[in-house]
């Protein structure tokens, strides 16, 4: 459409009810591409903007002010003379008739959402609205325009609106005073804090605080179906913003939070605790020290003396632990009058410590425990003082039930007293005097037969690692438990805390553990003093050397079947923190004891499930520098008799830096070849492709190598072989071969490429992308010796990407799919740098497999492409987010399964990444598109789209990056 025939339509509109949506759109193109100027629209259009009627006048505005929205926050097209120009003219109809207000308002709405407006522009925008707008006798879409506009020049011209200082506070106070409506009191609490904080509003502080002080506490019930779901505790948490919002305040917010908390309604007492405990992060210790008393009493009263709900509760001990941060300033109380009442709390609180058969013991301790988490001091005066108290109320109070109450309170405050604290702290601290006397303690609770004490004091224990027991104390420790397990008192409950302990005992101090415990255990273990029953979930007999007798006399009681449990003890923590100081020798210990009879039982035991060969399968890849090569002819040898063994044979050969060779090679490989593609169990065919492609990874490049590579290319090309089993086996060869840089690799990719044409399994080939640059824990990783060569994934990408566009603008519509799904696969894979070079061809493509008539499984590969991308460098999409942003939307809505409803709304919430000038012309729609996503009929979409749209809504909120 030429723009003198759009204009000429537009203007027709202005005398009619017909639509002018077309010509807005190609006049705004025209503005943008710089074909027509912004002033030539309005001198086109000034008869309309200076017609007597008022209604043809305001359309006529309107007009413009739609199309500056179109234009977006950058204004494209506009010049500063001209946004200069335009703004004077918004801010003059300001001052036309009233029905043009809102008109005008829409216009100065979208010139603020311009992040770099000329200086002083910002400054004329807000003064015109302060002094030409009585926003009270305005409806509620006008006032929420005023807001916005006032909230967007705040966010991008704060440093110029600081300039105006009382005169902006006045003029906000003006405008916001007698605002009922929730969906701009949202607007205003955001607001609010942001002007507490950067201007200064004597002599209207009393004036400010009165503005949104009358709203507490928020009293609002939504109502039912609302579409803007506009919720109580949105309003509340904006508000505790306002009133927290600067010291200023506290004289004449901490006598309104005194006034609430003497209320009969919980919810206001609620209100004000929560209040509370975020002003004391904001108002001097000065300020609060006047009203300290008073709030305690209200805190006291509903704590120890009311029976209330388990909020109210917790507010009133988090503002108490609120209270005692504010009053410790540098490790010191900066108070006497709270260091006064501390001493009286402490006083009260340990004489219902004293008293454990009444109910006032617990609360009493979440008290002292609460004024511990917010102050060091305080916490080291109150540990010093109540641990010895309790210590000697277990000793004379020989009834279990008082006896469990003080041990659960001991264990809270060693917890609290050695919070954050290393060895070094701790012997500097009055705690060390006090520790001989805690393990003396827990150790005799030990040695009772109640299962309950026998937990709590193990829980007590596992305190103390790391920090408290010395070398000479954790052996004792670690004896008394390994004679606790032999006993036949030992339950379940107290098996699965010893085993707990050793996990912790041993990421603490792994040699003692290796040096003491382990072999220990496993020499208890295949004793049989062990009760069967009692550790049948947790400590697992039978790991020990021995004659094949006692093997067998072991295997035919049945106890072979509880192997792998023994992981939970610490084991798997020797491959992880290797690198500590275990030395060899350590882990030979356990070779000795364990690695020769693990293998009797898996592979002489017939019975043996396959969560054995899993769990020994990772121990041996994790210690497999200390494995003797010989069990590869070890395992051999019984692999036809149990194809399970596949997972230690792919443990110990995939892991070893030496590969076969001559007849034992061409031997492994005729054994595996036919497990490959053609095995029935789907785990069995995946441990033999990567073991395969171990071997084919490190052998070197000659006769040997080519002869395997000749060989398994005629098992995936073969007709007969299933063709998803072919894949598999071509994906992980070709892994395999690119990570070494392999010299034919160049036809491996083409027909990798080739594949994806495939109509019945183009998908499982671009599924076979991800597998070839993605890390694998079980094989093809330094930890496993690989042949890794540097950079190979980006130069997988850079070959491929190319070859995957050509196939793609070649091939048929029914598998341009798979060649989406290829390229989305490989984006989380590689570093900026390289995607870089390709983002302008790639997210473009990838943008369209974001419809709700593509295939769900192309979908999904794409939104999992998208937030890998976004977790390292969100920025590089932020150009696409306009045309990203309704394509999640519409399949959050409208996605066919939930998988791709609930990606999509992960996706959104990812997006929150993004700078928020790029996403706030987009908030409010996707805040309204979102609210249908809130009744799915699955639970799960439902959460995604309540964790969304909140990051949506709290998007430009001060404090919310």
């Amino acid at each position: 459409m030429a723009i003198s025939t759009a204009i000429q339509k537009l203007r027709d509109s202005f005398n009619s009810e017909e639509s002018a949506n077309e010509s807005i759109r190609c006049i705004s193109q025209s503005i943008a591409s710089k074909e027509l100027t912004i002033l030539k629209l309005v001198e086109d259009l000034q008869p309309d903007l200076l017609n007597q009627q008022n209604t043809h006048r305001c359309k006529a505005v309107s007009t413009i002010g739609t199309i500056l929205e179109q234009l977006g926050p950058e204004l494209k097209g506009l010049n500063e003379k001209e946004v200069e120009l335009v703004t004077e003219f918004f801010c003059s109809k300001l001052k036309d008739h009233h029905s043009i207000l809102p008109a005008a308002l829409q216009g100065l709405h979208a010139l603020s959402t311009a992040p770099k407006l000329s200086p002083g522009l910002a400054r004329l925008i807000s003064q015109s609205i302060f002094q030409d707008v009585h926003c009270q006798s305005q409806l509620q879409h006008d006032r929420r325009a005023i807001y916005k506009t006032l909230k967007n020049l705040l966010a991008f011209h704060l440093k110029e609106l600081q300039d105006l200082g009382q005169d902006f506070v006045f003029g906000l106070i003006q405008l916001a005073d007698q605002e009922r409506d929730p969906r701009n009191l949202l607007i205003l609490f955001s607001i609010f804090p942001v002007v507490a904080r950067y201007f200064r509003f004597e002599p209207f502080t009393e004036e400010f605080f009165e503005v949104f002080s009358c709203y507490f506490p928020i009293d609002f019930t939504p109502p039912a179906n609302d579409p803007y779901a506009v919720t109580k505790e949105q309003l509340c948490d904006g508000l505790r913003q306002c009133l927290a919002g600067s010291p200023h305040f506290a004289e004449y917010c901490l006598p309104l939070l005194q006034e609430k908390l003497e209320s009969d309604l919980v919810s206001a007492k609620v209100e004000a605790l929560k209040t509370l405990e975020l002003c004391c992060q904001t108002y001097q210790a000065g300020q609060l020290e006047k009203w300290v008393d008073s709030f305690w009493t209200g805190i006291r009263r509903e704590v120890l003396i009311n029976v209330n709900t388990d909020d109210l509760e917790h507010a009133s001990l988090d503002a108490l632990a609120a209270l005692s941060r504010a009053f410790t300033t540098d490790g010191e109380f900066n108070s006497p009058a709270f260091t006064k009442l501390l001493k009286n709390v402490l006083t009260e609180c340990q004489g219902h410590l004293c008293e454990p058969e009444r109910r006032l013991m617990t609360p009493s301790s979440y008290i002292l425990l609460a004024i511990c988490s917010g102050s060091a001091p305080a916490c080291a005066l109150i540990v010093s003082q109540v641990i010895p108290l309790l210590m000697d109320q277990y000793r004379i109070r020989p009834q279990s039930n008082p006896r469990q109450f003080i041990l659960n309170s001991l264990n809270k405050m060693v917890h609290a007293g050695l919070y954050g604290f290393t060895e070094e702290n701790v012997a500097q601290s009055g705690l060390a005097s006090l520790i001989p006397k805690l393990l003396e303690l827990y150790l005799e609770v030990l040695k009772e037969d109640d299962a309950v004490l026998r937990n709590l004091s193990l829980q007590g224990l596992s305190h103390l690692i790391g920090t408290c027991l010395n070398h000479q104390d954790l052996e004792k420790v670690n004896g008394t438990l390994l004679d606790l397990l032999q006993k036949s008192t030992a339950t379940d409950s107290v098996i699965a805390e010893i085993g707990h302990f050793f996990c912790k005992s041993a990421e603490k101090n792994e040699n003692l553990f290796l040096e003491q415990v382990l072999v220990k255990l496993l020499d208890i273990a295949v004793s049989g003093s062990i009760p069967t029953d009692g550790c049948a979930r947790t400590i697992r007999p039978g790991i020990t050397t021995g004659s094949t007798q006692s093997f067998d006399s072991f295997r035919t009681k049945g106890r072979t079947r509880n192997i792998p449990a023994i992981a939970p003890l610490g084991i798997e923590n020797i491959g992880r923190r290797r690198s500590s100081g275990v030395t060899p020798s350590h882990l030979c210990l356990i070779e000795k004891s364990g690695f020769q009879f693990i293998f009797r039982v898996i592979l002489l035991d017939q019975n043996v499930g396959r969560n054995v060969f899993v769990t020994f399968s990772a121990l041996y890849r994790k210690a497999t520098e200390f494995i003797n090569e010989q069990t590869e002819q070890y395992v051999s040898q019984h692999l036809a008799r149990s194809p399970w063994t596949l997972s230690i044979m792919e443990a110990t050969l995939g892991s070893l830096d030496a590969t076969p060779s001559g007849h034992s090679l061409e031997r492994l490989v005729n054994t595996l070849e036919p497990l490959t593609v053609c095995h029935p169990k789907a785990d069995v065919r995946l441990s033999a492709c990567r073991l395969m492609a171990a071997l084919v990874n490190k052998l070197p490049e000659g006769h040997e190598l080519e002869a395997i590579l000749d060989s398994l290319r005629r098992k995936w090309q073969d007709p007969s072989t299933d063709r998803c089993n072919s894949v598999c086996l071509f994906v992980w060869i070709t892994k395999a071969l690119l990570m070494r840089s392999y010299s034919k690799l160049n036809q491996y990719i083409q027909e990798l490429v080739d594949s994806l044409n495939d109509p019945t399994h183009g998908y499982q080939v671009a599924e076979g992308f991800k597998t070839i640059l993605c890390d694998t824990e079980e094989c093809l990783n330094f930890n496993c010796h690989a042949n890794i060569r540097l950079m190979y994934r980006q130069r997988f990408f850079q070959e491929v990407v190319p070859r995957l566009l050509k196939l793609y603008r070649e091939s048929e519509s029914c598998n341009k799919a798979a060649c989406f799904a290829a390229i989305a696969n490989q984006l989380a894979f590689i570093p900026e740098g390289v995607l870089i070079a390709h983002i302008t061809t790639l997210i473009p493509l990838l943008i369209q497999c974001l419809s709700t008539d593509q295939p769900a499984q192309l979908i999904i590969s794409t939104i999992n492409a998208f937030m890998g991308l976004m977790s390292d460098n969100v920025s590089a999409i932020e150009e696409y987010i306009s045309s990203l942003v309704p394509r999640l939307l519409t399949l959050a809505k409208d996605g066919i399964t939930m998988d791709v409803r609930r990606l999509a709304l992960q996706c959104l919430s990812e997006l929150r990444k993004a700078q928020s000038i790029v996403l706030l012309p987009l908030r409010s729609e996707v805040i309204l598109r979102l609210v249908p996503c809130l009744s799915d009929k699955k639970r799960l979409v439902r959460r995604e789209a309540a964790l969304a749209r909140q990051k949506w809504i709290m998007l430009g909120q001060p404090g919310c990056n």
